[in-house]
């Protein structure tokens, strides 16, 4: 304990001495729950709720409307993270650069203007159009809207803000996937596709309310350049153990709904929702936890726990054992992924945190991408029974990652 207190105040010193004044705010003032926080996790449900739907019942989409099959509907579920992947090291160095709610603005917006494509595509090719839109969306928010919540974030309550913030997001989770179903199961697709583009809409309506806490005149003028602004090489580590976790989620994004269809379960999307709930449970604690007994005693019990359901979603034939996989995965990935979050922006200086989150969220990226399309190939050629096993040793090969990144903090 005194150790790990020691090396606590050890980071807390070397933090007040390289923090710019527009954050010095979050380091006097203890209160989290500010108008710009509230806004912007409002946002981030309404922007998780729409794209969740889709994440669940794309794929069915594929096959059942466009005639594909599991590898065409693993590229469809992995696009999205890939052309995230390509605009993310322009983006990481832009949110440094610039400001951080233009690009959320940005974001938000390209979420919405999506599904406009999607309500045209009547093919695969199409359907992928609107995925490079969503992608760009995708990587302009998730890395903005992270950099911002740690610049308005107090210090010592970094990992329970950014658990809190991704917890609002599950909250999207929790209800999309099964909303989705709904939908499309009453009213159809095209309905769907309504429904996610006015939630994305509202979002960015939602994120005109929040200030920004980077003053121009203020923000480091950086030229963008192939040595330092495609990545941040301090945070490599922490982006290895994000890639093996997105692995993991890419396959359960791209293929639960059919393997659990496949078992006889007539409405996937509440995995989804198990999964959520778990994920929001622990949110609520792990966050906390990692501030008060360091990132280690969070992380390394989620990913095992994540490897844990992976490996056994082949005994699943039930509702209550696809229940059982649903909770572990959520608790799991609930915990490790904003614990691996603070852990990585304990690690860099505030001028790096744009940069920093867009590494990290590029290795998720490929992660997902990875998962959705080689473990669709494995379906294919193996089955569902050999793939998930192979996707939970990935999964648990991240906590490689988390010594290195750790060790680094220190």
């Amino acid at each position: 304990m005194e150790k790990a207190e020691k090396r606590r105040q050890i980071v807390d010193s070397a933090y007040r001495e390289d923090l710019p004044a527009i954050s010095s705010g979050a380091l006097q003032n203890n209160c989290l729950f500010s108008p710009d926080f509230i806004f912007t996790a409002l946002a981030a449900f309404s922007n998780s709720f729409g794209l969740q739907m889709l994440v669940a019942t794309l794929p069915v989409y594929v096959i059942s409307s466009l005639g594909g099959n599991q590898a065409q509907a693993g590229l469809v579920s992995g696009s999205l993270a890939f052309t995230a992947l390509l605009f993310r090291p322009f983006v990481g160095w832009l949110t440094d650069a610039w400001r951080r709610r233009p690009l959320i603005l940005i974001g938000t917006f390209c979420y919405g203007f999506a599904n406009v494509f999607y309500l045209m595509a009547n093919s695969i090719p199409r359907l992928l159009l609107g995925r490079l839109v969503h992608g760009l969306g995708l990587s302009c928010y998730s890395t903005a809207a992270n950099a911002y919540i740690a610049d308005i974030a107090p210090f010592r309550r970094r990992a329970e803000a950014v658990g809190l913030f991704t917890a609002m997001q599950a909250m999207g989770l929790i209800i999309g996937p099964v909303a989705g179903f709904l939908i499309i199961n009453r009213l159809g697709f095209r309905n769907l596709f309504y429904f996610s583009g006015g939630l994305a809409f509202m979002a960015f309506f939602i994120s005109l309310i929040p200030r920004e806490r980077r003053p121009a005149s203020e923000i480091k003028k950086q030229t963008w350049s192939w040595r330092s602004g495609i990545i941040a090489l301090d945070a490599l580590p922490a982006a290895w153990m994000a890639l093996c976790m997105g692995m993991g989620f890419g396959a359960v994004s791209a293929f639960i709904s059919i393997f659990a269809g496949s078992r006889g379960i007539k409405n996937p999307g509440f995995f989804f929702m198990v999964q959520a709930v778990a994920l929001i449970i622990s949110r609520l604690f792990a966050g906390r936890l990692a501030d008060r007994h360091g990132r280690a005693v969070v992380i390394v019990p989620g990913v095992s726990l994540m490897s844990a359901a992976l490996i056994l979603l082949p005994l699943a034939y039930r509702f209550d054992h696809f229940a059982v996989a649903a909770s572990l995965l959520g608790l799991g990935f609930g915990a490790a992924q904003p614990a691996s979050m603070a852990l990585l922006i304990d690690s860099v200086s505030p001028d790096q945190r744009g940069l920093a989150t867009s590494t990290y969220y590029t290795g998720f990226d490929v992660g997902i991408s990875l998962g959705s399309l080689l473990f669709g190939l494995l379906a294919q050629v193996w089955g569902f029974g050999i793939m998930w096993p192979v996707a939970g040793i990935c999964t648990l090969s991240g906590l490689g990652g988390f010594f290195i990144q750790a060790d680094k903090r220190r």
